[in-house]
């Protein structure tokens, strides 16, 4: 199996990402192929314009569906109509898990057999448990987008909380800055949370040892999966979630899985965790474990197995029409 990629990634702000878009768009109408893979729906409504078939569209999770007032209004707009294009006019739909895909049938009616699922991967050469970094007794840690769809402002209130019972106890807050930081930081600092730090984007050689000098990882996300969630269970980091949309899918029982409002839910979670040694080297162990059926090697071969399946159903739906 031979493939091309068209498009290496993001861009960095709207104009950036307009210029892009105009050349993908360009070396797409140049590309022929068997079997077209949109990354993203903005990318498989491009695709399904330019009449590019057999198309298969993944569709990373419903968050535009599900959250409002987090995000720029015109760019969710545009994301689900670019998402229900996509999953309308594809030939297939691959998502991270099956929550998001029940949600497509419920929502939007796609046919169940239009959907396959492929479980996102961790990088275990990347993150792996370090028994030479010492784990922080008392150490918390968020990484992720600092922003409020992401829970941060209902972690910051939490740890308010906790540091009533753990004096010791501190907050890192690390990840890709968002038009919320300067919120988030200053309601950090209006609340006189000392303890609190917010070092920036980790590069990604770092953050292995972050997570593995942890005492637990907090992500009390709005919108459910976080990458960060896999790569600190890989690292055999204990983890809260919070408890929505494909979370419990991929979390299960290898963490605490709470409300990301319930502020007291979340501040005792935690307490739990910095407090309780058992229940700590418990949730480590599940992490652990959990994190071992997930990697990139296996979503690329229950990828390729999508890319047949389709074009073996393609195969088999074009002589029945000339018959």
């Amino acid at each position: 199996m031979r493939v091309g990629i068209l498009d290496p990634g993001y861009s960095r702000g709207v104009l950036a990402a307009g210029l892009k878009l105009l050349e993908s768009m360009f070396r797409l109408s140049r590309t022929k192929a068997d079997l077209y893979h949109a990354l993203s729906p903005v990318g498989g409504a491009m695709a399904v314009l330019m009449r590019k078939a057999p198309l298969a569209v993944t569709v990373h999770d419903m968050i535009p569906f599900n959250l409002c007032g987090y995000d720029y209004a015109w760019k969710s707009r545009l994301v689900r109509q670019c998402i229900r294009l996509s999953v309308k006019r594809c030939d297939a739909v691959i998502v991270p898990y099956s929550a998001t895909g029940a949600e497509l049938v419920s929502r939007l009616g796609v046919p169940a057999d239009k959907i396959y699922v492929a479980h996102y991967g961790v990088d275990h050469e990347a993150y792996f448990p370090r028994p030479d970094e010492k784990r922080l007794g008392f150490t918390v840690l968020y990484a992720g987008e600092v922003s409020r769809s992401k829970g941060v402002d209902a972690l910051l209130r939490a740890f308010a909380l906790v540091k009533k019972r753990v004096a010791a106890a501190k907050l890192i807050i690390a990840g890709k800055r968002s038009k919320d930081q300067p919120f988030l930081e200053g309601m950090a600092e209006d609340m006189g949370l000392r303890d609190v730090v917010f070092p920036g984007y980790i590069p990604e050689d770092e953050l292995s040892r972050y997570y593995s000098s942890a005492a637990v990882m907090v992500f009390p996300s709005r919108c459910g999966f976080g990458l960060s969630m896999l790569e600190a269970m890989a690292c055999g980091t204990p983890v809260i979630a919070g408890a929505v949309l494909d979370a419990p899918e991929f979390v299960g029982d290898a963490g605490i899985l709470v409300n990301p409002d319930d502020i007291e839910a979340i501040a005792e979670s935690i307490i739990r965790v910095l407090t309780d040694a058992g229940l700590s080297a418990e949730l480590s162990a599940k992490a652990l474990e959990k994190s071992k059926a997930c990697s990139w090697e296996k979503t690329a071969e229950e990828t390729a197995e999508i890319y047949a399946s389709v074009l073996r159903r393609k195969t088999q739906f074009i002589p029945s029409q000339q018959q």
